[in-house]
């Protein structure tokens, strides 16, 4: 995991899933990435700070949050 979810505590694999489901293998141009950076982002930028802080974020990293969990549903 990188510093951001080691350091909040934060579970990335539970954000994605909650927000983009499903994996992918075939992604052209990064189109599918994008998009699911974009859902995710979207979803957590909608909450308040309150909730964000109890889901161990803050909104100043909800778009390097994005795009690590859209790296963790690539993994599988």
């Amino acid at each position: 995991m990188t510093a951001v979810t080691a350091s909040q505590g934060v579970d990335i694999r539970a954000i994605a899933n909650a927000f983009a489901p499903g994996t992918f293998r075939f992604d052209p141009l990064g189109m599918v990435s994008g998009f699911k950076a974009y859902l995710i982002y979207s979803a957590l930028a909608a909450k308040s700070d309150t909730e964000l802080a109890a889901m161990g974020l803050k909104r100043e990293t909800l778009g390097r949050t994005a795009m690590e969990a859209v790296n963790v549903l690539r993994a599988g």
